[in-house]
């Protein structure tokens, strides 16, 4: 009886997220939640080096230590928080944003809004968007093109990014 009861709530909890993966990943694992309504991902043990991805949903989000890579696709909303070093690639969706950690590389493309909150040593990329919102919490360098409508970076201490000869923005120097 324990063990029916036990299959019908992990059933009830894979319904519920509409998740075809695994809800904690395990480090180094290529988890991939698709279809439904609502994923949301985490990275198990210490929670660094998970390989997280979502796609043909409405909401999905995922969280990650260091060392991860995160992808969300054909999404309503995307969302994701990572530590250092994380790859995030966030395209073909509504809304993407996230908060990562130094040394991040976030690239959002065929988006109506991206943002993120990244620190120092980040790339920061955003292409045919509507909007795109960047915050910088030290050095980073942005990228703004391919017919992007609006894109605001901000850097520390309210200091106004700097834009480099060859279309970059940097918050420090070029």
């Amino acid at each position: 009886m324990k063990y029916l009861l036990g299959i019908g709530l992990v059933l009830m909890v894979a319904v519920f997220f509409g998740c075809s993966g695994q809800a904690t990943c395990a480090r180094g694992d290529w988890c991939d939640c698709n279809g439904g309504t609502d994923c949301y991902q985490g990275c198990a043990g210490d929670g660094n080096g998970c390989r997280l991805f979502c796609h043909d949903l409405i909401r999905c989000g995922n969280v990650c230590g260091n060392d991860c890579n995160l992808a969300c696709y054909n999404a309503t909303d995307c969302t994701a928080d990572c530590g250092d070093n994380c790859n995030f690639v966030c395209n073909d969706s509504t809304s993407c944003g996230a908060s990562c950690g130094e040394n991040c590389n976030y690239t959002c493309y065929n988006m109506q809004n991206c943002a993120v909150r990244a620190r120092a040593g980040s790339q920061l990329t955003c292409s045919n968007a509507k909007s795109c919102v960047f915050e910088c919490l030290g050095d980073c360098t942005v990228y703004c093109m391919d017919q992007v409508d609006f894109c605001q970076v901000s850097c520390p201490n309210g200091v106004s990014p700097v834009s480099c000869a060859d279309g970059r923005l940097v918050c420090g120097s070029c």
